[in-house]
């Protein structure tokens, strides 16, 4: 009966909870902070999710294409950048 019509219920819940807690001389549970998709990745594979594979310098945030896997986008820009390479050293040489 608490649960549906006391200071358990839905509606109630926000404005007697922490009456509750005062009154039991209790401090109110704070929900944990989730951790964010950078701090996993540094966490349990140790690697930097903003760190260039190529030349190791911080990446930046440039655009976003949906409906594409992250390993295409990947070979295509190696691609990119081999051919780039080419060209300068056809033209340099």
């Amino acid at each position: 009966m608490v649960r549906y019509y006391g200071f358990l219920s839905n509606q109630k819940q926000s404005t007697l909870l922490p009456k509750v807690y005062e009154a039991l001389l209790m401090e109110a549970m704070k929900k944990p902070e989730q951790p964010g998709f950078a701090a996993l990745m540094k966490g349990f594979p140790h690697t930097d999710p903003y760190k260039c594979i190529l030349c190791g310098n911080r990446l930046r945030f440039t655009n976003a294409e949906a409906d594409r896997h992250a390993t295409e986008l990947l070979y295509e820009k190696l691609n990119g950048i081999g051919r780039k390479r080419w060209y300068l050293a056809e033209v340099a040489g």
